[in-house]
Order: C-alpha cells, then sequence, then structure tokens
C-alpha cells in the first residue's frame, strides 16, 4: 500500500517512493492570489501601525479593531459571499505571517480571527439557525475568537464553565469564568467550550455567545512579555442566555470537539503559532547577515570565522526546513488531510524558531537584549532582536504548552497501533498503514549522496519506530497504563516529529526547490538541516532506550510534602 501521509508512513513503517514523490507546491495562480493580498495587506498596516510603538506602550492604535472590520482581512479563508477573501490555507498563513513580521499583535490578530473564531468553525456548521446567523455576524465584520482556558488550566477534560439548558428548552444558560481569551476584550461574536450536565451524562457544548448579552463581562485585561498589544482577557459568564439553536452539542461522556471544528482549530493553531515563528526566524535569518557582514574581529570578517559559520548555516537551513515542513502541511490539504503533520509542525516550528533567535541572540551578544529605544539612543543598528526574542518565547507556550502537544500527538499515535493491534488478520499485525511500498529514493533524483543517506537512514528509523510502537502496545495492552509513562509517549513524538521534518526536507531538496529568500541550493541546506537533527534523533532515541531512570517521582514528592513547606514557612 502507499503511504499518503508521514502517519502512513510510521503506521507501515515503510518510507515509500508515493509519500516522498511528489513535494506540494502552489499553483501559480494561487500563489499570485497570495501575493496579492499580502501586498495589500502591507500597505494597510503601514498605512495604520508603528509596530516600535505598539511595543512600547502594549497598545494597538486607537480604532484598528474598527478599521480591521471593515477591511476585508478579518475574513482571510471566510468564502467571498460573506464578504471574505476565499485564500487557501497555505495563502492565508502567507498574509499572517507578513503581518506578524511587521506587528506581531496585528499579525495574531488575523490569525485568531482566520484560525480559532467563528470564520474557522463556520465551515463546519451543518445547514440551520446557526450557521445562518454566524454568517451573518461575520459578513457585517464581527470580531471573534474562542473562549477556552479557564482558571483551573486548559487540560481538563472538562470545562469547570457549564451550559444548563432553561426549563422551556429554549435557552442555554453560562455560568463561569475564562482567562486568555483571545480577542476577550474586543469580541463580538464568541463561540465558548462550556459542560453540559444531563440525565445521560456530561456533554461538551460549543456555545456562540454575542458579546452584548447581558451578565457578559471582561474581568481584566491581560498582558504578556511578548506580542505586546495583543487584546487578550479574563472573561467572566453569569447567566449569560445563549438561544438553544445557537449550542453545538457534543455525545454524552465524550469530551472532544466534533471532528471538523478539531480540523479546523488544528490549521488555526498553525496561523497563530507557526506562521509568526516563521516571520521572526526569516527576521532574525537577516539580521544575522547582515550583523555579520559588518563586523570583523581582529581584523579579521567575522564571517571567516568557522563557529560563526556553522551558526549562519544551521539559520539558513532552519528556515528552509520551517518552509518545508509548512508547505507539506498546508499546501493543496482539506481540513482532515495530514493531521499528524499539521498537530507536529506547530512545535516544530515554534521550536526552531526559539533556536534561531536564541542563536541570533548570541551572535549579536549584549546588543541581542538591548531594547530598541537603548539602541536609538546611542545610535546604534535598530535591530528589535529582544523583542522578538520575547514574542518567540510566547509562542511555544501559545495554544498549549509545547511538553503537553507532545503527549497528545504521542498518544494519537500510539492508538492508531492499539486499534490495528485489535483488527484481524496480517494487516493488523503489519499496522495500521497497509504493507511496503516502493522505496523512495529513486524519485529523489536531485539529492545529493550526503542527502541520500540522511534518506536512508531516515528509512531505517520509520521501520524501527512502527517496530517500537507495536512491541509497545503489546506489551502494554492497556493504553491507560502506556499513557501514564509520559516521557515515553513525549519522546515517540519528538521522534515522529523530526522525523518528519527530515522527510519533507529531504523532498523539497529532492525536487530542486530552493530557499525563498535564502541560498538556491536547497541540496546543501538539507545536508546541514538533516546533520544537526541526526544528532537530536539520536539523543531522543537514547533517552527512549535507556532503561530505568532516577526516582523523579520521590524527589518531586518529598520536595512538595517537606521542602516547599518550609520554604513558605520561611516566607
Amino acid at each position: 500500500m502507499t503511504a499518503t501521509t508521514f502517519l502512513d508512513a510510521l503506521g507501515s513503517g515503510d518510507l515509500d517512493r508515493g509519500l516522498l514523490g511528489s513535494f506540494p507546491e502552489q499553483s501559480p495562480a494561487e500563489e499570485a492570489a497570495g501575493d496579492a493580498v499580502v501586498a495589500g495587506l502591507e500597505k494597510f498596516l503601514l498605512a495604520r501601525i508603528d509596530a516600535d510603538e505598539v511595543d512600547l506602550t502594549g497598545r494597538l492604535p486607537e480604532g484598528f479593531p474598527d478599521d480591521l472590520r471593515g477591511s476585508g482581512y478579518l475574513g482571510l479563508c471566510m468564502p467571498e459571499e460573506l464578504g471574505g477573501l476565499g485564500l487557501s490555507a497555505y495563502n492565508a498563513f502567507r498574509v499572517i505571517e507578513r503581518a506578524a513580521a511587521l506587528c506581531m499583535p496585528a499579525g495574531q490578530m488575523l490569525a485568531i480571527q482566520a484560525g480559532v473564531g467563528a470564520p474557522a468553525l463556520y465551515p463546519a456548521l451543518p445547514p440551520g439557525p446557526l450557521r445562518a446567523f454566524v454568517g451573518e455576524r461575520l459578513a457585517g465584520g464581527a470580531i471573534s475568537g474562542f473562549a477556552l482556558t479557564e482558571p483551573a488550566g486548559q487540560n481538563n477534560a472538562w470545562p469547570g464553565t457549564t451550559a444548563t439548558r432553561s426549563a422551556d428548552g429554549s435557552v442555554y444558560v453560562l455560568r463561569g469564568q475564562k482567562v486568555f481569551t483571545g480577542h476577550g476584550p474586543v469580541a463580538d461574536l464568541l463561540p465558548l467550550a462550556a459542560t453540559e450536565h444531563t440525565e445521560e451524562g456530561r456533554r461538551l457544548c460549543v456555545c456562540f455567545v454575542d458579546t452584548s448579552a447581558a451578565g457578559f463581562r471582561v474581568t481584566s485585561p491581560i498582558e504578556f512579555v511578548g506580542s505586546r498589544g495583543l487584546p487578550n482577557g479574563a472573561l467572566r459568564f453569569d447567566d449569560v442566555e445563549v438561544p438553544a439553536e445557537y449550542v453545538v452539542r457534543g455525545e454524552p461522556e465524550d469530551p472532544r470537539f466534533p471532528d471538523l471544528m478539531a480540523a479546523a482549530v488544528l490549521t488555526g493553531q498553525l496561523y497563530f503559532t507557526a506562521a509568526p515563528a516563521m516571520a521572526i526566524a526569516t527576521l532574525c535569518r537577516r539580521w544575522a547577515g547582515e550583523f555579520v557582514a559588518r563586523r570583523s574581529i581582529n581584523s579579521r570578517p567575522l564571517g571567516g570565522y568557522d563557529e560563526i559559520q556553522r551558526m549562519v548555516g544551521d539559520t539558513l537551513a532552519e528556515v528552509y526546513a520551517m518552509e518545508a515542513v509548512i508547505q507539506w502541511s498546508l499546501v493543496g490539504s482539506g481540513p482532515a488531510d495530514r493531521w499528524f503533520e499539521r498537530l507536529v509542525s506547530k512545535n516544530l516550528s515554534v521550536r526552531t524558531c526559539w533556536r534561531i533567535v536564541d542563536r541570533t541572540v548570541s551572535l549579536y551578544g549584549a546588543e541581542g537584549i538591548e531594547t530598541l529605544p537603548s539602541k536609538v539612543r546611542r545610535g546604534a543598528v535598530p535591530v528589535p532582536l529582544e523583542r522578538r526574542l520575547r514574542d518567540a518565547r510566547g509562542l511555544r507556550i501559545a495554544g498549549n504548552v509545547d511538553f503537553q502537544l507532545d503527549s497528545q500527538a504521542g498518544r494519537r499515535l500510539l492508538t492508531g497501533f492499539y486499534a490495528a493491534l485489535q483488527q484481524d488478520g496480517p494487516a493488523g499485525a503489519r499496522g495500521y498503514a497497509g504493507g511496503p511500498g516502493e522505496p523512495a529514493g529513486d524519485v529523489l533524483g536531485g539529492l545529493s549522496e550526503a542527502n541520500l543517506a540522511h534518506l536512508a537512514s531516515a528509512r531505517e528509523q520509520v521501520a524501527r519506530f512502527h517496530r517500537f510502537c507495536q512491541e509497545l502496545v503489546r506489551r502494554h495492552p492497556d493504553p491507560q497504563e502506556l499513557f501514564e509513562k509520559e516521557r515515553t509517549v513525549i519522546l515517540l513524538s519528538r521522534i515522529a516529529a523530526e522525523l518528519f521534518a527530515v522527510c519533507a526536507v529531504l523532498s523539497r531538496a529532492g525536487h530542486g526547490q530552493g530557499a525563498a529568500g535564502g541560498p538556491a541550493d536547497g541540496g546543501l541546506l538539507a545536508e546541514v538541516y538533516c546533520a544537526a537533527a541526526s544528532h537530536r534523533l539520536a539523543d531522543h532515541w537514547r533517552q527512549l532506550t535507556a532503561g530505568a531512570d532516577p526516582d523523579y517521582a520521590g524527589l518531586s514528592a518529598r520536595w512538595l510534602a517537606e521542602g516547599l513547606p518550609a520554604l513558605q514557612a520561611e516566607g
């Protein structure tokens, strides 16, 4: 069976030609459509926003949300009949990336709207009163977000906010609190996650709240060290009434979002995190090059030193890899396609971005953490690197903390292996994607000898990963028992993600695609990236197979029971 997604390859243990034989690229018409919107948005933002002032004050210009309402940019992917631009997912990503490069909170406002707000959920709504209501509000320029996280945290299975149906069944009454809600202070229409308690059990409800309703209150704006100026808030719902037809109900005792909504939010997560990460990475690529070009040490050009060359090379290669991962995940795929690739692309993007910005700060030395006003006062080159360092760190926890997303991806991977184990016949024994396909190397004729070796290593590790997971689920017939071994699950997820990135990079290089705005030699960029990835993979495998760990649980428990109270008693 030919694999069509990287998940298929992991499930079958075979990295075949069907998967890597074609690298997804935009058609000229689609690319041109995206270029036009990017150019228009750039003019729109430059005419309204001073990004330096926004970061200093922590506020976007007065009236900017109203300007957005009339601009059309709140509807990047919305259908044209609702006043939207009808962009593809990848073009929307490109637009948000450019906006974030100019002004982080402005880019993330577009990301919230397109990625998790009502425009993202609209295609998942069936024909009826709710779809008509949401469509009408969006056509009128409504700003939206999604109220999910609560004071108790984001990762509880069931929201603490409750949705109680009235006696006559006409409305739901909402009670609870939400925090860290993007667009919370400025939203007109706000989807919200709540729990309904019924005789059949709990039901997850997605309630579409008109924020003009009685009982809705923004209790406090929330500010961050990065993304300064982004509208975010703590919200309270005191007996807020929502018409029953504006509520999407889940099945009893199933805390999962409906599939189409979950798929939309998965893509939206990339808008909010990976697109800004790409913006920061490409800025750092440029800033690193400019710094190296203008500096010398002991009359020797900085670019002549071995370690500097390695730092610059790693940054070039990692930007190339980020581009490859996002193209693979978004170009030409629908909401339900390549879900695994989209799930792991968030962490791949934000962690790679963090390595790049951290490396660039090291390159700049003290200038890397010097504020922009300080640089302006002393006449230094006004590179706002310190701002982007703050922005980049926030991206690693935006949308959920990185290690928790690793755990989620690992559990979903292993769930597929459990399903295969339960199947009858040889297909279940092989894996959950069927048998082997044809080798990939012969369709990537553009690869160098070094990259062919990297491809062979990736193929070998995909097979190893498959065998390891099969054996793991056989040894642990109860999934929950295995999922309690969080470090094992997380390491498996990280191995799978690294292998996906390597394959995306090799596929891109094998089809002769150079870097956008960077070196044209994709093959050399791939060699550099895959060499570094091989070290990360080796470390993950070493940890996964290391045997018994020290007693972390005992150490933590004793300190929490004895050491922490002692510190607190000391004041």
